[in-house]
């Protein structure tokens, strides 16, 4: 019998197997070749663990969570709460197939008309379930536990009904009979009970559901084929004006799934849903550190599901907030969770809950413009440093020199005075992206399914714990060349992670260092990591003879994600976050020991740009400098990753002077930027700070790691896109980005000849100290008589 069902490849497959049926199933599996693992070994132990509790009459106290409860004795605490609360109206809203009241409580506040409503115990083996409904019941009627104090202010915030127990025949006959019991308990001449979660008329029938009315899964003969199903949708219609959230319990899994289930597409307002589930999910970690997971069915369990109460309620009666929350646990126990993980259960499932009702929206930039200014002269270029006095502005790129682009995405309310100032200055304005917010809206966010790494793509952009995620799956699918380290935590108590990679017959001739998502908002730098990591690990199989070779040629350092925080917050709260989550932020790439605060860079706490009170005062650049001073020796090519402009930046960023060897640094990256050119015409420009954005800035952490430990390449990349879409570059260009990208690393990165005086550790003799020692040359005396005669000769010939 499945307890966990297959859906896709990659994705584990849990069932129990009889005694009788034991030896022939691990025949079966050796031959097959199929790894198997016993997760407990005596299902019938632990269900007889699944110690139940008698209930005392008109004592609700006597009710816990330290153990189930029968089908009666929920009825009889359920009436005693009605009894002893005025505030409390319990109600017979139908009957089931054998003739048992569903019931329904409701507690009806003063302070508003909207409304909540609960379901659990559709399943009937789903125990915990419902134990997490009765103590949500218990916490908002008798307010117990003072750490729920979100929960109890919603309590009188809105109308709540609740059914705990929607399948009350099914539940009765896993305590008699059979404890794995799913469907109700309705007698056909064909069988015996439907999955009132497959009965609801959302495409019937269509996905993970049966015909067969012996299984599990069977849906009925007809949408709501069951009274219980009949019962509840007519529950809902009742309620449904005002009905804001409607909330579905289930196990087991640890997650939270957002409608519809019937389609592999995000469609209505699952970005806003996805957004308070993935607060949700953190703030349940921080109480046992249980790890849920947020997305549609096809999202986290890799399947479409039809028929589901859910979907039918957000289809029918768009009910703003639809979660489905499948609570303990990830398959250690499963269906025989013991009792003394009920309290646990739903202390975090209280936390989930409360987060969702009670998430901030993320900023919105609905009716905000991006624009971008070209400043001609200086009183211009003054204009432009100064936008923010004129109201809500944000500089996606600063102003830097004249006739150098400043891209900024100006509010509704401050636009009209915007256009009317720079109408009156003359200045030269053009509109990039007339609605930002629907561009944003369209970087779709895809969650990855752990163990199953085809999941994970560079179609979509990524959650942070996704990442995570993938690259412990991968590191876990290649130990030996591959691993993944944690080098230190943020403010806010995430991991800033490292992956190391040295494959296979690598020559480990020294280290290519790569850095990404230092600024929150640059999406496509995290994208890109990820996606070098992917090329690097797969490289053996490869076609590419190039990538093979560099991939062999080098020891790899990556950090994908440096402002863990930061990354987070951009997907949660604001999508134009750059900083860390320190207090205001500080602005981690302009906090590092080179120059440090000297230019390019804000003492504000408020801006954008704010280097922070010291250098390396952050917990993430303190973490970089560690693992950077730990490998420094071998360093090559130190690689930072930002958005965006299409430019690749040499040190150093605090000076307007080419030092040390730019020149054969920007030899290196004008090959490479012709051979990313040839793809898809993209162009980058190369040379420092100053060359190509037009303005110097200081704390950089590519200048300090060149500056401090005489790292001879060090490039800043500037990907896509110019200034289009800038911050928000739509999905579809992300694999292109990587792919030009990639063309252009294949050049920079091809192995140097070891004579190559700057091959290793470049010489520190100086530029200029070079271009003195030509001067006293010989041959560079002449060059110049030469040079000169042609000139002369030139000019009598010309005007002669």
């Amino acid at each position: 019998m499945f307890w966990k069902k297959p859906s896709k490849l990659f994705e584990d497959v849990q069932f129990i197997v009889s005694p009788d049926d034991n030896e022939l199933f691990n025949q079966r599996a050796r031959h097959f070749n199929l790894k198997t693992h016993v997760m407990m070994s005596d299902v019938g132990k632990a269900f007889h663990n699944q110690r139940i509790k008698k209930y005392e009459r008109q004592n609700t106290d006597s009710y816990t969570w330290h153990y189930y409860h029968t089908l009666e004795d929920i009825n009889r605490w359920l009436i005693d709460l009605a009894a002893k609360y005025s505030n409390v109206h319990l109600d017979s809203i139908g009957k089931s197939a054998e003739g048992r009241d569903i019931y329904a409580i409701s507690m009806i506040s003063h302070g508003g008309n909207q409304k909540v409503m609960i379901e659990g115990g559709m399943h009937g083996n789903e125990w915990i379930a419902i134990e997490f409904v009765t103590y949500l019941i218990n916490e908002l009627i008798v307010q117990k536990n003072s750490k729920h104090w979100q929960l109890h202010k919603l309590a009188s915030k809105y109308n709540w009904y609740i059914i705990p127990i929607m399948n009350p025949d099914g539940y009765a006959y896993t305590h008699s009979t059979d404890r794995l019991w799913r469907k109700n308990r309705r007698v056909t001449k064909k069988g015996i009970g439907a999955d009132l979660d497959r009965n609801f008329d959302n495409n019937f029938g269509k996905y993970d559901s049966s015909k067969n009315p012996s299984d599990p899964y069977y849906h009925g003969s007809h949408a709501f084929s069951e009274p219980e199903t009949r019962v509840l949708a007519d529950y809902i219609a009742g309620k449904r004006i005002n009905l804001r959230f409607y909330f579905s319990f289930h196990a087991y899994g640890q997650k939270i799934i957002i409608p519809f289930g019937d389609r592999i597409k995000h469609l209505g307002n699952y970005g806003e849903m996805e957004n308070y589930g993935k607060q949700a999910i953190i703030n349940m970690y921080h109480i046992y550190a249980k790890k849920y997971s947020v997305g549609t069915t096809f999202d986290t369990l890799g399947l479409r599901v039809s028929g589901n109460s859910a979907s039918w309620v957000k289809t029918n009666y768009d009910v703003r907030y639809v979660f489905s929350f499948l609570l303990r646990d990830t398959g250690a126990y499963g269906f025989a969770l013991p009792p003394n993980q009920i309290l646990p259960t739903c202390e975090e499932t209280i936390a989930g809950l409360t987060t969702v009702m009670t998430a901030k929206p993320k900023r919105k930039y609905y009716n905000y413009t991006l624009f971008r200014g070209i400043p001609v002269e200086e009183d211009h270029l003054e204009y432009f440093t100064n936008l923010s006095k004129i109201g809500d502005v944000n500089y996606w790129r600063e102003p830097g020199l004249m006739y150098k682009p400043v891209d900024f995405v100006v509010g509704p309310e401050a636009k009209p005075i915007f256009l009317a100032e720079s109408e009156r200055l003359g200045l030269y304005v053009t509109t990039l992206l007339e609605d930002v917010q629907k561009a944003f809206d369209m970087q779709t966010v895809k969650t990855y399914i752990r163990r199953n790494m085809e999941t994970f793509d560079w179609n979509n952009f990524f959650r942070l714990d996704d990442i995570y995620q993938w690259l412990q799956d991968l590191a876990k699918a290649n130990p030996i060349e591959m691993s993944v380290q944690t080098i230190g935590k943020t403010l806010e108590k995430r991991e800033i992670m490292a992956v190391r990679i040295i494959l296979k017959g690598s020559k480990r001739r020294s280290t290519v260092f790569v850095e990404g998502g230092i600024h929150a908002r640059e999406w496509i730098s995290p994208a890109f990591v990820t996606y070098l990591i992917h090329q690097i690990i797969h490289s053996a199989t490869s076609n590419d003879k190039k990538l093979r070779e560099i991939a062999l040629t080098y020891e790899w350092f990556f950090v994908p994600v440096m402002n863990p925080d930061g990354y987070e917050y951009s997907h949660s709260d604001d999508r134009l976050w750059r900083k860390n989550r320190n207090q205001n932020g500080v602005d981690l790439n302009r906090n590092f020991d080179i120059g440090f605060g000297t230019v390019g860079v804000s003492k504000i706490k408020a801006s954008d740009t704010y280097c922070g009170p010291s250098a390396f005062s952050e917990r993430e650049s303190k973490a970089l400098k560690n693992l950077v001073t730990s490998n420094a020796k071998k360093i090559e090519y130190y690689l930072a990753f930002h958005s965006y402009g299409q430019y690749m930046i040499i040190p150093y960023a605090h000076s307007k002077k080419h030092e040390e060897n730019f020149n054969e640094v920007k030899q290196l990256c004008q090959q490479a930027a012709k051979q990313m050119a040839r793809r898809y015409r993209t162009k980058f420009i190369v040379g420092t700070a100053y060359d190509t954005v037009g303005y110097m800035t200081s704390g950089v952490s590519g200048c300090w790691v060149k500056k401090t430990f005489h790292v001879p390449y060090v490039v800043t990349f500037e990907l896509r896109d110019e200034g289009f879409y800038g911050f928000a570059l739509p999905p579809e260009k992300i694999m292109p980005t990587c792919r030009e990208t990639m063309d252009g690393l294949l050049t920079l990165l091809a192995p140097k000849p070891r004579n190559n005086a700057t091959s290793y550790k470049y010489n520190k003799i100086s530029d200029s100290a070079i271009r003195a020692l030509k001067d006293s040359s010989p041959h560079f005396i002449l060059d110049k008589i030469v040079i000169v005669f042609n000139m002369f000769l030139f000019i009598i010939v010309r005007f002669h």
